[in-house]
């Protein structure tokens, strides 16, 4: 362990988050380093000044949309990584426990001899990796241009762009149709009527992922206020099991620049009103929102919840 690395890492000992090992460490190092030992010690006094200042209360609204941010990265990163990716990201460490571990020297010998056979084996055997075929969307489709829906039927009529003009005709459980109608709802820039008809159609079908996926994209970047509101209709029945619909119905509430999205996205939290986020950000909006009816709802619902307490 040398000066420079101690050095970056005083601020982590003083706030506890180093691992003990590392802790223990630094700590016999200091105590032969005076440089260091100042380090430490000037690190401490700025410490003590800044806990003496009065601490800034952030706003709900701020907490709400840091805690929505949180929960989706923490839902996007792989937890329990294996052995080998702490192997990746922290190879000093396993140097350091290689050192005093025959046994794991072994198991790491072996394991990395076993690669290169293998590795030596597929290039023997010429194998190729199979690349898997190109979906709808990575063809060469310009876009969708109209959809039609048969009146009491489950059959869809999509027309779009390729090359040329084309068109495909099933029905509206056939995964292809369901391809084409979420690539109209993302990728029609240009033609909010499309965008709609899309949605639309895919409201009839939120129990798949990757419909809900397209919806909470629509509620959150469309830019047309009939497609969001659609979206927003469709992603309602799962706002109290999806955290990730929940998170952008919020969103929605406390950042939509249309009145009507706002309203609906407020009367679809009602069931999660109770969630902490939901109430900190009615506990705002009833305070200073600038619109009186969002105002006004927002503290009809903080009272609703009173009164069940």
């Amino acid at each position: 362990m040398n000066c420079d690395w101690v050095q970056q890492n005083v601020c982590l000992y003083l706030y506890n988050e180093l691992a003990d090992d590392a802790r223990h460490e630094l700590e016999q190092h200091i105590r032969r380093c005076p440089q260091c030992a100042a380090e430490l010690a000037g690190q401490r006094e700025f410490q003590g000044q800044m806990n003496v200042l009065p601490v800034e209360e952030p706003s709900a609204s701020f907490l709400a949309a840091a805690r929505m941010r949180l929960q989706e990265a923490l839902e996007t990163t792989e937890q329990n990584r294996a052995w080998y990716h702490r192997l990746a990201f922290d190879p000093a460490a396993w140097l350091r426990q290689v050192r005093f571990s025959p046994a794991l020297a072994a198991v790491i010998l072996i394991v990395g001899f076993g690669s290169g056979l293998g590795t030596m084996y597929s290039a023997l055997g010429g194998r190729q990796v199979v690349q898997p075929p190109p979906t709808t969307q990575e063809a060469s489709i310009a876009g969708i241009t109209s959809i039609d829906h048969q009146p009491n039927s489950n059959t869809v009529q999509i027309h779009f762009d390729r090359l040329r003009p084309e068109s495909v005709e099933g029905s509206i459980d056939d995964p292809k149709i369901q391809e084409l109608l979420r690539f109209a709802a993302q990728n029609n820039i240009n033609n909010p009527g499309v965008r709609l008809n899309s949605v639309d159609l895919l409201t009839t079908k939120p129990d798949d992922p990757r419909v809900r996926e397209v919806l909470t994209y629509a509620l959150r970047y469309d830019s047309n206020p009939g497609v969001r509101l659609k979206a927003l209709d469709g992603l309602g029945s799962y706002v109290k099991q999806d955290i990730r619909v929940r998170n952008a119905v919020l969103e929605a509430l406390l950042n939509d620049s249309n009145l009507a999205v706002r309203s609906g996205a407020l009367h679809a939290l009602e069931p999660v009103r109770a969630d902490s986020s939901v109430r900190m950000a009615l506990q705002q909006l009833a305070k200073d929102d600038p619109s009186d009816y969002i105002r006004t709802e927002s503290q009809h619902e903080l009272a609703s919840m009173a009164n069940l307490d």
